[in-house]
Order: structure tokens, then sequence, then C-alpha cells
């Protein structure tokens, strides 16, 4: 701050008494100090003095004078109220403006305690817009031919394109006027965003955004329709996203795939592409001379199981076991969204790995099948009975029903007394369609706790983690039996851990926290002499007293897993 502004600051607001009460006026903004190409430098001022960045020139909402090109200088000035916070109005919005003492203060500098000046917050909200809200005089509409004029080059059109954000409960959202926004959220049921995709609702999350997706509505993040992004999770999965480049020549560079136990062997998204070709290094060319190799069902040549026999096959074409106990994954015809609405090929997990018919997307097919096959390896079997569940649509192949989906299992679990009085109780926020416990039409309805409308309890549609394309539940239900001490032992080293308390049958794909080991995301406590559903988080004291040192035990998998790559390539 300058002495010469101290002494002679904002002559404008000279000699303007302090009331008692402090009041707030509203003015319209004509003009902002922007740099210093401002008239107010030099017409006023003299000079360029940068303390003046930010002071707009302001009139009364009551004059009524027409002329658009009215002079701002001869206006009063305020400046910002906040030194914390930059919000710059655009013309024609409104302000509320506050008096408080001036910088014109000290009275041996020549000023006075009883100067004071205005002070302006940022500009009200009269649109609900957080893009912009102006409110010019229509004298002023009128002369402009109803263009509006927010400043020297700011397109009011692409303004009007800008949506406000979406809040969800405990937000705080901080919108910039061009599409732009930092969120300090959370996890909220899950596929309301897709963020609140984990098994905790309530975890912090912060997201940078940049450029909104165009759709209609409001707006909401989206990793692969925003410009650019940041993401700051905490037990997040913030997948299916499509990176922006794969031409890593165009960055003149050598990529190579990390190597780590947590890592699949490949993907599967090659259709045509085995268990055999994965876990041993043979050329298709040599994989080709399997002669009981099948290939692909195809429609109009399998039928679908009937209930969750084990005996029950696809119709005469399910997959024959191949010489060295391998058996190709088989993908059924088309594509089906899951939770974020991403179109996800499917395949059927073999059936001495599955009870009845169990379905998996492209993204978990090769890393489950290698856990599988390496537990089978080792001497224990383990059985899949459930895999991916659609959100919404049920699977269907030739006409036969192969498996329900989210809203199907919801809506048989339904209680009778909730029956046609919810218009969408497959999900968790719906409406009332008929009276009843003194809701009316049209009123809006939760469908929790699930335990008072649903038996048995079933998570809502884009809720279950079946959906997600990254869950799968075993035949482990009593935390006691071998598959379930293998799994809670040895599957996080290929990225399978548990997420859900109640439910030691429930593992999630996170390599992500996995490799941090199996108690990543829940707590381990030994606690001896008690059943294993009363252990916490069920974990049935599967690791003794003492807990592993997780990190000690990864390097030691991953040193095994060189060496066994060796031992083949020799």
């Amino acid at each position: 701050m300058s002495t010469r502004q101290i002494q002679n600051n904002n002559s404008s607001n000279r000699g303007i008494k302090q009331s008692n009460t402090p009041t707030l006026i509203k003015g319209r903004v004509y003009s902002v100090i922007m740099d210093e190409s401002h008239p107010f430098f030099e017409k006023t001022l003299g000079e360029f003095d940068p303390t003046y960045i930010g002071y707009i020139f302001w009139g009364s909402l009551n004059d009524k004078e027409g002329d658009i090109q009215k002079n701002p200088l001869k206006l009063s000035m305020a400046k910002p109220y906040f030194n914390w916070l930059t919000y710059t109005p655009f013309t024609t919005e409104i302000v509320d403006l506050v008096k408080a003492p001036s910088n014109n203060h000290y009275v041996a500098l020549g000023g006075n305690h009883t100067n004071i000046e205005y002070f302006y917050y940022p500009p009200v909200n009269i649109w609900n817009n957080s893009a912009g809200n102006p409110l010019p005089r229509e004298t002023d509409i009128k002369l402009a031919n109803g263009e509006l004029n927010l400043g020297d080059y700011t397109d009011e059109n692409k303004i009007a394109e800008i949506k406000n954000m979406v809040p969800f409960e405990g937000d705080m959202i901080l919108e910039g006027r061009f599409g732009n926004s930092i969120r300090f959220g959370s996890s909220n049921p899950r596929g309301k965003n897709n963020w609140s995709e984990n098994d905790e609702e309530g975890a912090p999350i912060t997201i940078i955004s940049n450029g909104q997706s165009p759709t209609g509505g409001g707006a909401i993040e989206n990793i692969n329709n925003d410009d650019s992004s940041i993401y700051l999770c905490s037990n997040h999965n913030i997948d299916n996203f499509n990176i922006a480049s794969k031409n890593y020549d165009s960055l003149n560079a050598t990529f190579n795939e990390p190597q780590s136990g947590l890592e699949p062997l490949a993907s599967f998204i090659n259709s045509n592409t085995s268990v055999v070709e994965l876990l041993n290094p043979i050329s298709i060319t040599e994989a080709s001379t399997f002669t009981d190799a099948p290939s692909l069902i195809i429609e109009g040549q399998s039928e679908a199981p009937h209930g969750d026999d084990e005996s029950a096959l696809i119709g005469d074409d399910i997959i024959p076991v191949i010489e060295g106990g391998f058996e190709d994954l088989t993908k059924i015809p088309g594509k089906y969204e899951d939770n974020s609405r991403t179109l996800r090929e499917l395949f059927l997990v073999p059936k001495r790995f599955s009870n009845g018919v169990v379905l998996v997307t492209d993204s978990l097919a090769s890393p489950l099948m290698t856990m599988l096959l390496s537990a089978e390896k080792s001497g224990t079997t383990l059985i899949v009975n459930s895999g991916f569940r659609p959100p919404v649509d049920d699977i269907y192949l030739n006409n036969k029903l192969i498996q329900k989906s989210q809203k199907t299992l919801r809506l048989s679990a339904l209680k009778s007394q909730y029956k046609g009085k919810i218009k969408e109780p497959w999900l968790k926020n719906t409406t009332v369609i008929q009276p009843f416990d003194g809701y009316q039409v049209g009123d809006s309805y939760r469908t929790t706790p699930q335990k008072k409308h649903f038996s048995p309890v079933t998570a809502p549609s884009y809720a279950s983690a079946h959906g997600r394309s990254r869950a799968c539940d075993f035949s482990t239900a009593s935390a006691t039996s071998d598959g379930y001490k293998w799994l809670a032992k040895n599957g996080w080293k290929f990225g399978f851990i548990r997420t859900v308390s109640s439910e030691p049958w429930h593992f999630g794909y996170r390599p992500d926290v996995a490799e941090k080991g199996p108690t990543a995301l829940l707590p381990y406590k030994y606690e001896p002499g008690k059943s294993y559903k009363n252990t916490t988080n069920r974990w049935n004291n599967v690791f003794g007293s003492m807990e592993p040192d997780w990190t000690q035990e990864l390097i030691a998998f991953q040193e095994q897993q060189a060496q066994q790559l060796n031992d083949s390539s020799t």
C-alpha cells in the first residue's frame, strides 16, 4: 500500500459519515478495474497503482438513466470486502455493499477517523447461476438490442451454457463461472455418481474439475467427459476411464508394463485368448494344436441352465477340459452395462470353479482365473457363487434367463406391504405412487433401512458391488472353510481382498489397496474364544495372534513368481 493511497484514497467516497448501525445497500456494477488499461489510472489517478485492482464503479438500482455508455468514473467506487477471496463481478451484476473505515484514516497523514468507503460482497445470486447473474437496466437492454454486456471479452452465450454443480449431502463446492469447480465431498449411496462405487459411504473425496460434460441437467463431474480433472481419493474406485492417449511413441519414450504379483497375466479383452495361452508362454499357432479347444458360444448353439444345478450345462457346447487341467473361458454374445453404464463383455467362469452359471466381466476375468488356477495348483479349489450382476437388465442367452439383474433380485425381495406403493423400489431414492403411512403421491421416498423393506436384504440397483465389475462371492460364508482361509491369506496377492465386514464370502478386486495386505480395508483383530460371527469383521482369527508383515509377504511372493518365470523360460 502506497503512502499516496493512504493520504488520498477514493476521493469520491470522502466525507461519508459512518452510521452506528451498519446496513447493506445494493448497487449495480458498471465497470471493474482489471489492469493498467482502465481509464481510471490515466484520467483520475494520473498513474498506475496496482492496489486499485479489483475496485468497481457502481450505481444505484434506482438509477433510471438510459445512457448505456454512462461514464463510470463519475460513479462511486468500492473495493472487495474479502482479502482472501477474489470474485470478480461482471458488469450489470448486483452486489451488496457495506460502509466501513477507509484507509484514509490517520489524522497525522491528512486523513480523518470518520472517513469511510464502500466495500462490496460477491454478486447477488439473482438467477441461481454460478456462471453469472446480470441484471441490467431495461433501458440499457433496449439500447443494446437485447445483448448483455458482461465485460470487454466475456461471451454471454458461453456463460449461458454453464450448469450449476449437483450437490450431494454435506458437499462444499467452489464453482467458477466457466465450468470449473472444486468439490469437497464424500462417498454417497452407490450409483449416484462415478466416485460412489466403494463399500463405505462418507469417505472424503476432493475433485478438481475443468470443463463440464455436454449433457443436460445439473453438472456432475465425469472423468471421461470433463476436459480435465484431478481426483484426490480415499477408499474410492475411479475406474472405467479412458486414457488420453495410447500413443507412447509420440512421447519419445518406452513403456514397460509394471511387474507385480498383483498384476493380471494378460487381458481377456481379446475373446480368443485362453487360459492355456495365459499361463504357458506358447504362441497362438502352438495353441491351435490343441484339438479339444472349442469355439466361442454363438447364438443358436446354446441353452441356459435352470437354477443352480451344477450339472446343468449350457447346451452341448460346454468347454471341455484341455489336457493339462485348463479350460477356455467362454464369452457370451453382446455387451452389457455395469453400474457406471460402461458396456462390458462377459465371460463364463469354468464349471469346476462355479456354483451354477457365474459371469465375470472382461476387466475381472484374467485376475480371477489367475487366482483360481493358482489356488487349485496349491491344493485348494475355490468356488465362485456370484460374479457380475447387471444393475437393471436381466441377461438372456437364446431366450433363456442366465443372470438376474440387481433390479429383479431387489423386486423379488420387496416386502408385500410396499408393493405397488413406491415407483422404483429397486432404487434407493424413489417416489410414492400410492398413499401409505402418511406419505402422499409424489412424495420422495427412501427405501432404507433395507431390513424394513426387503427380505432378504438386497442392495439397490447401481449400488451392489457386483454391478461394478470388481467383486465376487465365494463359497466361504462360514469363514471356517479351507477356501476362506486360502482367500484370506493369499487372495490379496492377486488383488482380491475383503471389503464388507459382515460378508466373509465377498471379495472385491482392489489391486490398488491390496498390495498393502488383506486387512487394508478391514482391520484384523485377534479374538480367541469367539465364534467367527462374533469376531471383528468376521476374520475368525485366521492370521493367529500376530498379523504378518504384509510388505515382506508381498516381496517373498514376487520373488517366488520371478523364480517360477525364470524356471519356465529355461
